[in-house]
């Protein structure tokens, strides 16, 4: 008996738990429209992570009433990664996986793509940390990170046809119903988090931002919120060369060297980076910046 297929095309959520920014998603969202076929947003869980699994709870959360505003479902499997598209394949039909590069070296990512790779299925990694590819002759590393970062921002896209194929139960579940808004781990406490230390916000109840603390300091409390990816590496980037440079012009020079030294460890998510040293912010971004344009955050 013929059984019609609803040919997925999944956008498989890791270390990008957020609807901004978000290439992977903007590329399942298009590929859907182009080909045909429903958008399924899937996280797969590890039973074996060792993270903190409240910020993780609350980070998944945020995404899915993200999502649910725009009218899909996040999806939750657990399971060796192959297995479940695998399952998702005999069951629906797989027409593509979209997916945004992971920030440590990801041994499970070359079986799913042996899996794809058997099963006919496209499968894309999109940047997200840096440029994969290399900089052109006479041009500086550090040049070629900095204008990836300085490119426009990935708008959230409707979700076309948003698949259902059995959302889930997920095991972080239990940790987020005592979970307040402001809690760890939630983009909403990242963005406020940012904003504190860029100067945007003047909430010291909320969250303790000191004039001394440096950036490299700062870098360390905003990393686990880059690692879950409730931020991307590029808001960071052009809110923050935003913030310095209105510092620097407001003449505020100890604060704009915090946010430089902010900047000047960004590049450290880029796992393909050479030596950067030197974090160079591009004309446009201080012509932006001039003006006393806030590259606002989306919630």
């Amino acid at each position: 008996m013929y059984v019609l297929m609803s040919l997925l095309h999944i956008i498989w959520f890791r270390n990008d738990l957020r609807v901004h920014d978000n290439a992977a998603l903007r590329g399942a969202c298009f590929t859907a429209e182009r080909d045909g076929g429903d958008v399924l947003a899937l996280v797969i869980e590890d039973p074996s992570a060792t993270e903190d699994l409240q910020q993780r709870a609350k980070a998944l959360r945020d995404l899915s009433a993200a999502l649910e505003q725009r009218g899909a479902r996040l999806h939750v499997r657990s399971g060796a990664p192959s297995e479940v598209f695998s399952e998702l394949h005999r069951a629906h039909g797989v027409r593509s996986v979209h997916m945004n590069e992971v920030p440590y070296d990801d041994a499970v990512l070359p079986n799913t793509q042996s899996w794809a790779l058997r099963a006919g299925v496209r499968f894309q990694v999109y940047s997200q940390y840096g440029p994969q590819d290399a900089p052109q002759p006479y041009e500086a590393v550090e040049a070629h990170w900095t204008n990836f970062m300085a490119r426009p921002r990935f708008e959230t896209p409707d979700i076309p046809s948003p698949a259902n194929v059995g959302v889930g139960q997920s095991s972080f579940a239990e940790n987020t119903e005592t979970l307040s808004d402001e809690a760890m781990g939630g983009r909403r406490h990242a963005i406020a988090l940012l904003r504190a230390f860029l100067g945007s916000v003047s909430d010291p109840q909320r969250i303790a931002i000191t004039e001394a603390e440096s950036g490299g300091a700062f870098f360390e409390r905003l990393k686990p919120f880059l690692l879950l990816g409730v931020l991307s590496p590029r808001e960071v980037w052009q809110a923050a060369s935003s913030a310095h440079h209105q510092m620097h012009r407001a003449g505020q020079d100890i604060r704009a060297a915090s946010i430089k030294s902010l900047l000047r460890r960004l590049p450290e998510l880029h796992k393909r980076r050479a030596s950067v040293r030197t974090v160079r912010t591009p004309r446009n971004v201080r012509q932006r910046a001039a003006k006393g344009e806030q590259l606002s955050l989306g919630l």
